[in-house]
Parts: C-alpha cells; structure tokens; sequence
C-alpha cells in the first residue's frame, strides 16, 4: 500500500510572540503518523507534545504481524510514561499534559487510537467518515483521559485527514471540501494548509495531516 502525505503544523499566537503548541510526524516511511497538542501553561507546551511523540514513536512497533491496535496502545503507554517522566523532572505548580492521536496503515486496515481531543476522517467517494468519538473532545490528555481505538479498511484512492481540533473549525472544513469538491485528486498538501490555515489567521495554531492512498 502506497501513500502520499502532507504534514502542516502553524504555531499559536501568545503575548505578542508564537509558540508550537501542536505537533506532529511521519513515521515508519509513511506507514504510521501522529499528532500532538500541548495542554498546560504555554511554555510547556513544546516539552509536553515532544514528549510524548518522542514515546510513541520509539516504542511503535514495526511488525506488521502483530495487531494494529495494540501496537498502537503499547506506544501510547510509552508515550503516556515518556509524558509521565518528563513532569517529574520540572518544578511547575500546573503539570502540562498532551493529546495524541495516533495513525497506522497495515494490511489494508487504518487503525487509530486517540488520546483526548482530536480528529480522523476518512473520505471515500467525496463522503467523510469519523473515526474519533465526539466524547473525547471533553476529555483531557494523555495522563488522565483512556484511549478511544477503532479500525476501518481502506482502499486506493481514499482520504485520510486527521489532526488537532483546531484543524477542524467549520471555516477550514467548508474550504477543503470546497476545493475536493472541484479537484478530487486535489494533493495532500494543499489540503493540509487548508486546514491549518484558518486557524493560523486566529492565533491558535493547529496541526494537520493528510494522506491519500495510492
């Protein structure tokens, strides 16, 4: 299975300056991906989602014969211990904390697993499916909020968007869908800085992700 993706991360707006408070990567050549949002004062922000990506990604394995969800909930334990750690060595009356939204494409199946507020949609035939739970939105993040996992089969010529909640104001969700609307095959990273952008022209920040499978 081939994929073509796109990442685009925007940082937040604070006091005058920016900071990252959304973070994100691809890993394992373009077969696993994740997604991170700082909670928290804003200065630990970079700590928290470095943190735990940092977590995830060392300990997602690469066996495509294991299951694909606990492949996944293995590294957001380590992802949630990596956090767990990192709070123990700083002197902070708030604690910081970080969402995570993991992606892993194996044998034709997309699984997800999240943690806190985040978003995946799959879009076949210009229709979107969702795959995170509307209840997480009210969760917190990885060191207190339980992992929501699912799984769905995907096909060539299908649509992966996924990324921090910012990334899904109604604004950036009529643009990328206007634009798939004329251009199915419009590419990854214009969809990418579709989303994100709204939310860099409100100060937030977001973080988004977008995969075509090929």
């Amino acid at each position: 299975m081939r994929t073509e993706a796109h990442i685009s991360v925007t940082r937040a707006d604070i006091r005058g300056g920016q900071l990252s408070r959304h973070a994100a990567r691809r890993l394992q050549g373009g077969r696993a991906f994740a997604v991170s949002t700082g909670l928290g004062l804003p200065r630990t922000w970079s700590l928290a989602t470095q943190s735990a990506l940092d977590g995830f990604e060392a300990h997602l394995s690469d066996d495509d014969e294991s299951d694909g969800q606990a492949r996944l909930g293995d590294a957001v334990a380590a992802a949630r211990d990596a956090l767990a750690d990192r709070c123990d060595q700083l002197v902070e009356r708030l604690l910081p904390d970080a969402t995570l939204v993991g992606l892993l494409l194996s044998a034709g199946q997309l699984h997800v697993i999240s943690v806190g507020p985040g978003r995946v949609y799959v879009q076949r035939n210009g229709q979107p499916k969702r795959l995170t739970a509307r209840e997480d939105e009210d969760k917190s993040g990885l060191l207190r909020a339980r992992p929501s996992v699912c799984s769905t089969e995907v096909h060539p010529g299908d649509l992966i968007l996924a990324g921090s909640l910012t990334a899904f104001s109604m604004s950036s969700i009529a643009k990328a869908m206007s634009v798939l609307g004329a251009d199915p095959q419009t590419q990854p990273s214009v969809l990418a800085s579709l989303l994100t952008e709204p939310a860099a022209k409100a100060g937030v920040g977001a973080a988004a992700i977008v995969v075509r499978i090929r």
